[in-house]
């Protein structure tokens, strides 16, 4: 049973990158690659009617993990609490700055400065998202008496064993997960408009595609360098090494965005990225939530906590997240199609 919560816990923040991924994504771009108030206007209009429906599943994951996995929550707690607060307060003043933007349209010097710290924001939540995420692949202290990280590494080189939220790894671990995201968002602006902005933005996706490429090669080698059993789950099973190959095939893919006919390419092949690099990485971890960085293991057979209460919780958590599933089907379906120019 532990391991089928496993996969709904995966699947549910899975899912929230996903689709949180694009709306974040498509924030930074109303700032850094949307000129004209018209390109601002279609990027305001490609997210304001579905965003708020993204951060349920964020919800879901955080309260279903601490019912099922307590250990887990109390690491991650202890490693990440002071920024998990940071994000929700971030993810609360970009709501509140998403709504000022309308309230305050017709004031062009206030609106300006209210376009630039919401794309403050939105990058500030991207960055909360790829860093947490790095440093669960790179390795956190999972025994309570640990200290906790610093923000910096006292040293970025792969030789000293310092650790910090940002050191050598995690910066390169960062950079692959913020791209990625840059990228889907972008992708979900183009599917949403016509004209050109869309033929901007695919040539702006191109160029990120090839980075990202180049940046998660050296990724997969700087992450063999600190744990050199990764690969030990695909050569036990041969089959899985498929999901890495989709990913590379969807970046590659997304090179050659500009020259798709239709504006549905992009979006499908950045929402394969994300789900077949979150499917490799899962395969990596298990049977562990992250890697450790004090050689105390912590599987989804050890993080658990069982009583009654938990036992009922469990389950009408998990019924909320199937209500939760239909709910974000039917809204994405009611938003389908371009908006009106």
């Amino acid at each position: 049973m532990e391991v089928v919560w496993y996969a709904v816990l995966a699947a549910l923040i899975g899912v929230y990158v996903l689709l949180d991924g694009y709306d974040l994504g498509a924030g930074m771009a109303y700032v850094f690659y949307a000129d004209t108030d018209e390109e601002k206007k279609k990027v305001d209009n490609s997210i304001r009617s579905i965003w708020d429906a993204n951060e349920v599943w964020l919800m879901a994951f955080m309260g279903l993990l601490y019912v099922v996995f307590p250990k887990f929550a109390s690491v991650i707690i202890q490693n990440f609490g002071g920024y998990i607060i940071l994000f929700f307060l971030f993810l609360l003043l970009k709501t509140l700055l998403f709504n000022l933007l309308v309230v305050f349209s017709d004031k062009p010097k206030l609106k300006i400065f209210l376009d630039w710290m919401f794309g403050f924001f939105n990058l500030s939540l991207v960055l909360f998202i790829s860093i947490i995420f790095a440093n669960i692949i790179r390795g956190i202290y999972v025994e309570p008496d640990m200290d906790t990280l610093n923000f910096f590494s006292k040293s970025f080189s792969p030789f000293s064993g310092e650790l910090g939220l940002l050191d050598w790894f995690t910066v390169l671990a960062t950079a692959v997960i913020f791209i990625a995201i840059m990228i889907h968002g972008l992708s979900w602006v183009v599917l949403k408009n016509t004209g050109a902005f869309n033929r901007k933005l695919k040539k702006i996706m191109k160029r990120l595609a090839i980075l990202e490429l180049i940046l998660m090669l050296m990724l997969i080698v700087a992450w063999k360098f600190l744990h050199p059993n990764i690969f030990d789950n695909y050569l036990y099973l041969p089959f899985l090494f498929i999901f890495p190959i989709l990913v590379f095939t969807s970046l590659s893919g997304l090179i050659g965005v500009r020259s798709y006919p239709g504006e549905n390419k992009g979006f499908i092949l950045s929402t394969n990225l994300i789900i077949f690099s979150w499917i490799s990485t899962l395969i990596v971890l298990y049977p562990n939530f992250m890697m450790s960085m004090d050689d105390m293991e912590l599987s989804v057979y050890s993080a658990g906590f069982n009583s009654p209460e938990r036992f009922y919780m469990k389950w009408v958590l998990g019924g909320l997240a199937v209500v939760l599933f239909v709910y974000s089907i039917l809204i994405h379906k009611y938003q389908k199609g371009k908006q009106k120019e």
